[in-house]
């Protein structure tokens, strides 16, 4: 009898020991899983004549954000890209080059290249990301997309190859490659095409294409959609800017503005498969009777039933309107505040944050406009002085080892301009499994000395048998 209490004693110890190991395990996490989030804004004075960037922190919810304004002032036509702990400003039209910063210090430059080489403006638009070595930047003014290494500690190192798009080409000469976005190691580039030798003013836009590149070989995949010349896909839509892609329904987003010089109504939101290749018009912005947002100038992709665009009834006269990215519904105007606005003229028009946080850019007030995208609340309004054209965020783990040149972050930020992601090294998963491998060693080892016989034994004056 005595021999059977020990034993259920023996084993309730055991059983208590695992029990609370256990709850252990389910609550342990990697010290790396907390993020920092930092959004970078570059903004423009209300005449254009300059431009500088701001710093603004996500968190918290609810605010107050911080934000530091009028950093390294420059041009007013630069865009700006991230990865990892570094965000680049890229100066566009005549200004044809490539500044690199740390977040943990937005003054200072790390170093700043020309992407200019033979091209009498290359006008770059955006840079695409495949690795911390390795990223596309689309040269607006140039039938060749260059090839970077942004970990790059000299000029002579950072160019590092091509991809010639001069098949996309139209009557002046260039394809006009503004946006793109990677995912599962194909590159999708797309091509307003505007024909814009005649001038200031007699643009015209051409049929927009998309080309697709494998990002191993830099080698163009034919899509089966195209022609003898351009292998790529044709779009329904004229003018495109914004692309995203959304991993929850496998599905790539084109917003395509039309012609906003003259108002004529040839653009919208255009869905492509990344496999197959196929496109659809899921909305369209209307025709000349009937045009009931005007021309779609910006957009945001929340999730496959939420979506967000910016619809353009003239200069500085912008609204948001929201939208379920698998029917193509438009839901009435939600957000008021935003109505007639300038929220155009900056493309991508809003953008979202870790916490599912919509920043839009308001450039008639000088402020960021924070949407919280589960009941269209404003959650704050921040300030920028100067007027905020673009966004993107900087995300950062918080125990990351500091760097000074580069980046160890394994992410591509698929989102063109602004939707930046953010992926741990995968030696972070290696020693979060290890540890957990090591407590649970350390666990029966605890087990094993409780449920000994002697210590009980000896405790209780109990014998047992041999």
């Amino acid at each position: 009898m005595k021999n059977w209490l020990l034993f259920f004693r023996q084993k309730s110890l055991v059983v208590s020991v695992l029990a609370v190991l256990g709850f252990v395990f389910m609550n342990v996490q990697p010290a790396w899983s907390e993020v920092t989030q930092t959004a970078v804004v570059v903004t423009t004075a209300s005449d254009y004549s300059s431009g500088a960037h701001s710093v603004v922190t996500v968190d918290p919810v609810g605010g107050p954000r911080v934000a530091q304004n009028n950093l390294l002032p420059t041009k007013s036509d630069i865009g700006i890209a991230a990865y990892g702990n570094f965000f680049y400003r890229i100066g566009r039209y005549q200004m044809n080059h490539l500044t690199k910063f740390d977040i943990n210090a937005p003054e200072t430059p790390i170093w700043q290249f020309s992407v200019l080489g033979a091209d009498e403006d290359a006008n770059p638009h955006d840079m695409v990301f495949v690795s911390e070595e390795k990223a596309y930047l689309l040269r607006y003014g140039s039938a060749k997309a260059w090839i970077i290494n942004p970990s790059a500690a000299t000029e002579d190192e950072f160019k590092i190859g091509e991809l010639d798009l001069s098949a996309y080409d139209d009557a002046d000469g260039v394809p006009e490659m503004h946006s793109g976005v990677i995912t599962d190691g194909k590159f999708f580039i797309t091509f307003q095409r505007q024909d814009r030798s005649g001038g200031y003013g007699s643009w015209v836009l051409n049929e927009a294409w998309m080309a697709v590149f494998d990002t191993e070989t830099d080698t163009e995949i034919i899509t089966g959609k195209g022609n003898d010349t351009m292998h790529g896909i044709p779009l329904p839509a004229k003018n495109p800017q914004s692309i995203r892609y959304l991993e929850e329904n496998n599905t790539i987003y084109v917003q395509c503005a039309g012609d906003l010089m003259d108002a004529i109504y040839s653009g919208g939101i255009v869905s492509v498969s990344p496999s197959a290749y196929e496109t659809s018009l899921i909305i369209d912005d209307g025709d000349d009777d009937n045009h009931p947002y005007g021309n779609i100038a910006g957009m945001a992709i929340v999730s496959p039933t939420k979506g967000y665009f910016v619809g353009y009834a003239g200069w500085e006269d912008n609204s948001l309107y929201t939208f379920n990215p698998s029917t193509g519904d438009v839901d009435d105007l939600t957000i008021a505040y935003l109505n007639n606005k300038n929220l155009a003229g900056m493309e991508t028009g809003a953008y979202a944050d870790k916490n599912g946080m919509l920043w839009v850019c308001n450039a008639t007030d000088g402020e960021l406009v924070i949407i919280n995208t589960a009941d269209d609340s404003i959650d704050e309004i921040v300030s920028t002085e100067l007027n905020p054209q673009r966004v993107a965020f900087v995300t950062v783990d918080d125990n990351q080892q500091p760097e000074t040149s580069s980046s160890d972050d394994d992410d591509d930020s698929g989102g063109g301009t602004c939707f930046i992601g953010t992926a741990t090294d995968g030696s972070h998963d290696f020693i979060h499994k290890a540890s957990i491998f090591s407590l649970l060693f350390i666990g029966f080892l605890m087990a094993y000395f409780i449920s000994g016989r002697y210590p009980e034994a000896r405790k209780s004056g109990i014998k047992t048998e041999s």
